[in-house]
C-alpha cells in the first residue's frame, strides 16, 4: 500500500461532505499523515441580494472567511483540530488547482469526481466516479486489511 503523507479532503457543508471529512480523518489517523479540508466556493451572483459588493476582492475574502469558520466548526465537531483548513473562491476547477498547488497532497478524498480532481495524486471518491477502475484499485488497497476503516 502507498504511504500517504498528506491527505486533502474536498468537503462541502452537506451530510455527504461531513462523511468525506470523517473518512479522510480516519485515513489520516490510520496512516499518521497530515490532513487538510478544502472547501470550494463557486461564484453565484444571486448571493449578494442583487446589490453590488464593495469590491470583488472583498466579496471573495468574506466568502472564504465565512467558509473557514464553518470548516473550523466541522473540524471541531469531528475532533480534527489538527487539520489544516482552506477555502477557495472561484471556478471550481481553478479553485481546486489552487488548493492542490498550495498543499500538494498525495491523496484527495471527495464525494464524487466532477471531472477535474485527477492529477499527480491518488483519488478516493465515496460516491459516483467517472473512473471506476482506479476507484476499485484504491478501495481494494484500503479495504484489504480486513475492513480497518469500518463505516463512514
Amino acid at each position: 500500500m502507498h504511504d500517504y503523507r498528506r491527505i486533502l479532503a474536498l468537503v462541502d457543508f452537506s451530510e455527504s461532505g461531513t462523511a468525506v471529512a470523517r473518512r479522510a480523518l480516519k485515513l489520516a489517523r490510520l496512516g499518521q499523515t497530515e490532513l487538510a479540508f478544502l472547501h470550494l466556493i463557486e461564484p453565484d451572483p444571486g448571493l449578494d441580494g442583487g446589490y453590488p459588493s464593495p469590491s470583488g476582492k472583498a466579496c471573495q475574502r468574506d466568502f472564504e472567511q465565512a467558509a473557514l469558520r464553518r470548516l473550523a466548526f466541522m473540524a471541531a465537531n469531528l475532533g480534527a483540530g489538527e487539520a489544516e483548513l482552506m477555502a477557495r473562491y472561484g471556478r471550481p476547477r481553478d479553485a481546486f488547482a489552487n488548493g492542490i498547488a498550495a498543499w500538494n497532497p498525495d491523496l484527495v478524498v471527495a464525494g464524487d469526481d466532477p471531472g477535474y480532481l485527477g492529477g499527480r495524486h491518488d483519488l478516493l471518491t465515496l460516491g459516483r466516479s467517472t473512473n471506476t477502475g482506479k476507484l476499485k484499485r484504491i478501495l481494494h488497497q484500503f479495504m484489504a486489511p480486513a475492513g480497518l476503516l469500518g463505516g463512514a
